[in-house]
């Protein structure tokens, strides 16, 4: 894990995003509102611990987008997610929120 600079405050920023996974989950799931939480998380991974890191790249891998996936609409990174099976939203927010987690508690109180 790369150093970050206020600790205190990164620990905030992936709580907050932590916080909004049971409405994302209340409201169907919406495939936008997803997108928005989805594209938020990545931006703060990014910006505490930069783009290359190992933090960013294990939350792409449990919940990325990555492509057209069977039984999808759209083309490519434009598409409607399914909200069940293992690539739905739901299984993304779940292995979303067990990556987010580790990486708070890594983070030095």
């Amino acid at each position: 894990m790369l150093q970050v600079n206020d600790p205190a405050k990164a620990r905030a920023r992936i709580e907050q995003q932590l916080e909004g996974i049971p409405r994302l989950r209340g409201h169907g799931p919406n495939p936008f509102d997803y997108y928005q939480w989805d594209a938020r998380t990545t931006e703060v991974l990014t910006a505490l611990f930069g783009a290359d890191s190992d933090e960013l790249q294990r939350y792409y891998d449990a919940a990325g987008i990555r492509g057209r996936l069977p039984g999808v609409r759209g083309q490519a990174e434009n598409m409607t997610l399914n909200i069940h099976g293992p690539w739905g939203i739901l299984a993304r927010l779940e292995r979303a929120e067990r990556v987010l987690r580790d990486i708070a508690s890594a983070i030095p109180q």
